[in-house]
C-alpha cells in the first residue's frame, strides 16, 4: 500500500499590498460588478447598482458572474474589468 501526500501550501505571497487609489467621482463612470454566484448575490448587487444609479449618472454597468464561489474571477474577465471600468463592486449573498 502506498500513500500520496499533497503539500497544501502555495508559493510566497506579496508581503505588502496597497489599496487601489480612490476615484474622485462616480458620475458618468463605468461600474464593474462581480457576481460570485452565491444565493441572492445577484439580488444584493442589483439593489446596490440601482441605488448607485439613482445617486450618480453611470455611463454603463458591466457584470461578470463567477463560475464558482470558491474560485477567483477568470483572468480575462478581471483584465476586461480593469481596462473598461472606473470602479468595481464585488458581491456576496446568502
Amino acid at each position: 500500500m502506498s500513500f500520496v501526500v499533497y503539500n497544501p501550501t502555495s508559493g510566497p505571497t506579496a508581503e505588502k499590498m496597497g489599496m487601489a487609489p480612490r476615484i474622485e467621482n462616480l458620475q458618468n463612470g463605468i461600474l464593474g460588478v462581480i457576481d460570485n454566484g452565491k444565493t441572492n448575490s445577484d439580488t444584493v448587487l442589483n439593489c446596490i447598482v440601482s441605488n448607485l444609479a439613482q445617486r450618480y449618472p453611470l455611463e454603463d454597468v458591466v457584470t461578470v458572474k463567477k463560475h464558482s464561489v470558491s474560485h477567483a474571477v477568470e483572468e480575462n474577465a478581471a483584465q476586461m474589468l480593469a481596462q473598461k471600468c472606473n470602479f468595481v463592486l464585488a458581491g456576496i449573498g446568502d
